[in-house]
């Protein structure tokens, strides 16, 4: 039994209370919220209206989806191991820059010597028979040049048309008799200016010229290179003598993958090893001929000159 404002309440009237509430709570409603959700209310009519289905949780009550498993990362290729063009693999030493032993502006200076030079000498049929051994060791040291060029690391003239030039070159090498001399010859300034069409495969140091038109050819460069680093004419002649120092680099470094002076496959290693050597040393004299060094100069005219002769007691020993 309660008090109510001091007042006895019955236990009847207790009980009905407790029920009503109870009532209350477990329907779901209070008399101030009226109707919940999922609570069916009478119609107008009287019939039962079945209430609104539940809305659809969130997104945001859902959780995330689980994001996909990515696609299995390719696996790497291995390096191929081709080279690019320039550089020279199994077939003959690697080398540096071109530019190290001779610079683009020189050998593109001596390609211009050698394409007039070699027109000179098909003016006439005359002027070819007084000129016959002369075309086959310029046409052959202009292929090398051009190569060169073609595979230089700074940008020249040449550089685009050098492919042409070697294919040219090659033809008039090939030449036997002045009228075969004089076609072969014809094209080789429009090959130079980039004028032709034909297909020239990508450039790479590879044997583009006779070794023994190229040997030859060095003692006629190399004289004119001991005449004019005198010094009297060291530097009136810088221009001429850097180019020529040039050349003769550039046919040690063509010359590395020819290997036929080589007597045996033990023989090659030996035959790089000079050829760099005269190479290095030609570019050694045509720093010094560019800074103006003549006592450098010197040194390095006896080292090329040193080299040479190595290369001959091994390879050449009846070259004197």
């Amino acid at each position: 039994m309660m008090l109510w404002k001091n007042r006895p309440v019955s236990a009847g009237v207790l009980f009905v209370a407790i029920c009503t509430l109870s009532g209350m709570v477990f329907s779901g409603c209070c008399p101030a919220s009226g109707n919940k959700a999922g609570q069916v209310a009478p119609s107008k009519e009287g019939t039962t209206v079945k209430p609104a289905d539940k809305p659809a949780d969130k997104p945001a009550d859902k959780p995330a989806a689980k994001p996909a498993e990515p696609a299995a990362k390719p696996v790497k290729p291995q390096a191929m191991l081709v080279e690019p063009a320039g550089k020279i693999g199994s077939n003959a030493a690697d080398g540096p820059k071109v530019s190290t032993f001779a610079p683009a502006a020189d050998l593109a200076s001596q390609a211009d010597w050698y394409i007039n030079d070699l027109e000179k000498a098909v003016a006439s049929e005359e002027e070819y028979k007084d000129s016959v051994e002369k075309i086959s060791k310029e046409s052959n040291t202009l292929a090398v040049i051009a190569l060169a060029l073609g595979l230089h690391d700074q940008p020249n003239k040449y550089q685009a048309s050098a492919g042409a030039i070697v294919k040219v070159a090659q033809a008039v090498a090939a030449s036997k008799d002045y009228a075969s001399a004089k076609k072969a010859i014809a094209p080789l300034r429009a090959a130079a200016q980039g004028m032709t069409a034909a297909y020239v495969p990508p450039l790479k140091w590879e044997k583009v010229a006779a070794l023994p038109e190229l040997m030859k050819q060095v003692p006629v460069i190399n004289s004119k290179l001991k005449l004019n680093t005198k010094p009297a004419k060291f530097k009136k002649k810088a221009k001429d003598t850097a180019g020529y120092t040039a050349v003769i680099a550039a046919i040690a470094q063509g010359s590395m993958a020819d290997t036929s002076a080589t007597k045996s496959p033990d023989q090659v290693p030996q035959w790089r090893k000079l050829s760099t050597a005269m190479r290095d040393n030609a570019g050694a004299l045509n720093a010094a001929i560019h800074q103006g060094d003549q006592d450098a100069a010197d040194e390095a005219m006896k080292k090329l000159a040193q080299s040479c002769d190595d290369c001959h007691a091994v390879f050449h020993p009846e070259v004197k």
